[in-house]
């Protein structure tokens, strides 16, 4: 069957190994090949690194009990016993072209939203590293946070990723647009999409022969910030397989959109983190 295949950024976690859920997790851009309406979801290939991917796509079943997953015709990744297979790769952006859509301005405005590792939830727990220097780059069209909230307009792009000792992901995405009122706009994008995302996350586990067990919560706000939890139990692609909680937080600051999201993946520790912390998390992304 035919694919569409649109640039747009993507937020994608995958697994360094052949589809071992408990592998290093890293994250890379793609560019997100859409399959036409009633395809069954696409198979994408597991990466080890930080790649620019075109995924292979073969038409499949429902999606098994491993892998990451993806936005519209979520991509699977291969099961321990399946062989990865090929990609066609190209290169990650070796300078910073981000630089040259927003300017030096709206390179420092981004990079003046930038978290470390000590400033993540559940830090004790998880014990977060750097995954890799952050990365600047020019978005595509439209920015993928989940498989709820799609981010239209960006001009720039600076992500960092993070890992837990509990080798589960976490990533802030800052997106910096022309002007305030385009990045507010793009708030009230995040705002909608997750006022949705039990609705959305739900149709998704129907519709790959799921329990419809998603729960969104929102759980904490402050002015232009907001913190989310979702528990489900996850179709593969942008998300990991299984029983998980999703913590989301979305800021706005000036012309940036600050983007973080983490990780609990009942596969690799039980869960310990309190959203009751999510008003001190928004808080440190304000400042």
């Amino acid at each position: 069957m035919a694919l569409t295949v649109s640039s747009r950024s993507v937020r994608l976690a995958v697994l360094a190994g052949a589809g071992v859920l408990a592998a290093t997790a890293v994250y890379a851009v793609t560019d997100h090949a859409d399959a036409s309406e009633g395809q069954a979801p696409p198979v994408a290939a597991a990466t080890a690194g930080h790649h620019t991917t075109a995924p292979a796509t073969t038409p499949t079943g429902p999606t098994g009990p491993t892998g990451p997953t993806g936005p519209t015709g979520p991509a699977t990744t291969p099961s321990a016993a399946q062989a990865p297979p090929a990609v066609a790769e190209k290169a990650a952006p070796a300078t910073t072209p981000a630089a040259r859509a927003t300017g030096a301005a709206g390179e420092k405005a981004l990079a003046a939203t930038r978290v470390t590792a000590r400033q993540l939830p559940d830090r004790t727990a998880q014990k977060w590293k750097e995954l890799a220097p952050p990365s600047t780059r020019r978005p595509g069209p439209e920015f993928q946070l989940n498989e709820c909230v799609t981010v239209r307009g960006a001009t720039g792009w600076q992500q960092q990723g993070f890992i837990s000792a509990h080798k589960t992901p976490a990533v802030q995405d800052s997106l910096g647009f022309p002007d305030a009122a385009s990045a507010q706009a793009a708030y009230r994008e995040v705002l909608a999409g997750m006022k949705g995302c039990e609705a959305t996350s739900r149709a998704l586990q129907k519709r790959y022969g799921l329990a419809a067990d998603a729960r969104v919560r929102q759980t904490a706000t402050a002015g232009e910030a907001a913190a989310w939890s979702r528990t489900w139990t996850a179709v593969q692609g942008l998300s990991a397989p299984g029983a998980q909680a999703n913590h989301i937080y979305a800021v706005r600051r000036g012309s940036v959109l600050v983007l973080l999201h983490f990780d609990e993946w009942d596969s690799a520790a039980p869960r310990s983190y309190d959203p009751k912390g999510d008003a001190d998390v928004l808080a440190g992304l304000t400042r």
